[in-house]
């Protein structure tokens, strides 16, 4: 189908019945399949679709990114006014990060390890500006930028490698590489999946005071319709390569026409407090007591180490068959946590008590055996599966390892791979087969493979689409009645703690600054920092209007 929206003669991006195909043996012909949309400038045009949909396609295509294999069948794109495709190379090196920059998902993998901060933007202004600026400019533009960005000490922060920086830091030095231009078209591929949501909120707004201060175009690429709600002028929607709607941002939030629209949208997780059973309050299965842990990083020769205090006297207490919900920003120990839990990390100090055994008083084989009642799932199930051992050796390994024989272990593997949603012989596959949301599915009949009575979820779904992360909360909770398992939901998204999680701690800093059921905390917040958490909600305001819960109801 031919999908268009009314393109402009002023714009600064302007796609036309775009197609890119996929070399042979692809899932289907073309990544993307007669693409139409237009940004003009002061405008934000949000990309939304599921993993696969095309979206990242369409963006590397605007500056002739595209991989080996992987072509521009027909459609032109331009970029004010200049067709990419007619550019040679000393044209394109002009365009990117001149008159178009991108900023991508994952920060810390875009910039350079081995180079300082503020000698990566140096270097961005010296390859686009001409005649090129003195030093003294360059060096006092790039504090400049550091500046607007809301980096605090920009002096220090630009003589600082990417490593030294956080998640959230990292990506607003993009955004000043980005920005040291001054493009028109500004290009966001995913910008704050990764971030936790006081930092996406710093990064929108900084992205959206940019745009204004600038008139710049922004094209964003998303899942998420609670990021859509609250910065998008309109709203182009893929599945499979194809626009199936589009229009302003209230059109399609408001009166979605396609059902895929409303599945999206019904998607997001809305921070409304579900009524659950309470767990019996007999005695607990899990006992942490006052855990502590300072991290000591070196500096150099001659500077002291520096501390980071990630836990500072964290106790909590986990009875069976409940889930809690562990939140907070980024550094402020949740994953760690986790880690001490699961003796991955070495607590300085405090216990934690599975059932009548102390965890940090046991050594070796006791340990070991131990630990057959904790089980995690890691934040990136591709990272956390062994490229080169099929998924059924995979699930198998942890019941063989304690005596299973391996027919037996098999079997299992393949029942657990068939109970979280996937097919028996998906156990002779390997793991680069499978979607990201599959490859989750795996780590979870990984975990369940030793029978644990704790399960830690660290991050598991904050990497996933909206409609794929429904579905693995879904299973999980499944999972948890059918098994009585015990829950630690590690999360920086509130929404998901709302609707997973019996109880809530939050941390901030490495203490506890709030904890309760979840109802009293996310109704009624004691600390002004968990208000400010909850009001960092994406789209949060849009999805509790009246008007739209009705619209909801109807549609339902």
């Amino acid at each position: 189908m031919k999908n268009s929206i009314a393109q402009d003669g002023a714009s600064v991006l302007s796609v036309e019945n775009l197609s890119i195909a996929l070399p042979e043996g692809g899932d289907r012909p073309f990544a993307v399949e007669q693409v139409s949309f237009a940004i003009k400038r002061n405008e934000v045009v949000c990309l939304v679709g599921e993993s696969g949909s095309g979206k990242s396609m369409i963006a590397h295509a605007i500056l002739s990114l595209l991989p080996k294999g992987v072509d521009i069948v027909s459609g032109t794109v331009k970029v004010t006014g200049q067709d990419t495709a007619t550019l040679d190379s000393r044209a394109l090196r002009r365009l990117r990060g001149g008159q178009a920059a991108m900023i991508f998902q994952e920060p810390l993998s875009s910039l350079n390890p081995l180079k300082r901060v503020g000698e990566q933007i140096e270097e961005t202004i010296l390859t686009h500006q001409r005649p090129a600026p003195s030093a003294a400019d360059i060096k006092a533009r790039v504090l400049e930028l550091l500046t607007q960005v809301g980096l605090p000490n920009p002096p220090q922060l630009a003589n600082s490698y990417p490593f030294e920086l956080s998640g959230g830091q990292r990506q607003r030095v993009m955004i000043a590489m980005a920005m040291s231009n001054q493009p028109a078209l500004l290009i966001a591929d995913e910008p704050t999946t990764a971030l936790d949501v006081t930092t996406q909120r710093q990064i929108l707004r900084l992205i959206d005071d940019l745009r204004r201060d600038r008139g710049m175009g922004v094209l964003l690429i998303t899942h998420d319709f609670g990021v859509v709600a609250d910065v998008a002028d309109h709203v182009v929607v893929l599945r499979h390569g194809k626009v199936v709607e589009h229009g302003t941002v209230e059109e399609v939030l408001r009166h979605p026409r396609e059902a895929y629209t409303r599945e999206l949208i019904d998607a997001v997780p809305k921070a409304h407090v579900k009524q659950r059973e309470s767990a019996a309050q007999a005695a607990p299965l899990l006992d942490v007591v006052g855990l502590r842990k300072t991290f000591r990083v070196k500096r150099g020769w001659f500077q002291p180490p520096r501390e980071v205090l990630a836990a500072d006297g964290i106790s909590l207490t986990l009875h069976e068959g409940e889930t809690l919900a562990v939140v907070g920003e980024s550094g402020s120990g949740k994953s760690t946590l986790g880690r001490m839990v699961m003796r991955l990390t070495e607590p300085d100090s405090g216990a934690i008590r599975l059932g009548n055994e102390d965890l940090r008083l046991l050594r070796g084989e006791a340990l070991r055996q131990a630990r057959r009642g904790l089980q995690i799932i890691f934040q990136d199930p591709f990272s956390s599966l062994d490229p080169r051992q099929k998924v059924g050796d995979a699930v198998a390994r942890g019941p063989m390892a304690y005596g299973t024989p391996r027919t037996e272990a098999m079997a299992q593997a393949r029942q657990l791979l068939a109970r979280v949603g996937l097919t028996p012989s998906a156990a002779d596959r390997y793991p680069h087969e499978f979607s990201g949301g599959q490859r989750q599915r795996i780590c979870i009949a990984r975990a369940l493979a030793l029978r644990p009575k704790v399960l830690i979820a660290d991050e598991a779904v904050s990497a996933l689409d909206v409609s794929v992360q429904a579905q693995v909360l879904a299973l999980l909770a499944e999972l948890r009645r059918e098994m009585r398992l015990a829950m630690i939901f590690i999360t920086h998204d509130l929404r998901i703690a709302a609707e997973i999680a019996d109880r809530v701690i939050v941390l901030q800093h490495g203490r506890i600054v709030e904890e309760g059921p979840t109802a009293a905390v996310f109704t009624n917040p004691r600390e002004a920092y968990t208000r400010d958490l909850l009001d960092a909600i994406p789209g949060r305001r849009f999805f509790e209007q009246p008007s739209f819960a009705r619209q909801r109801e109807a549609l339902a």
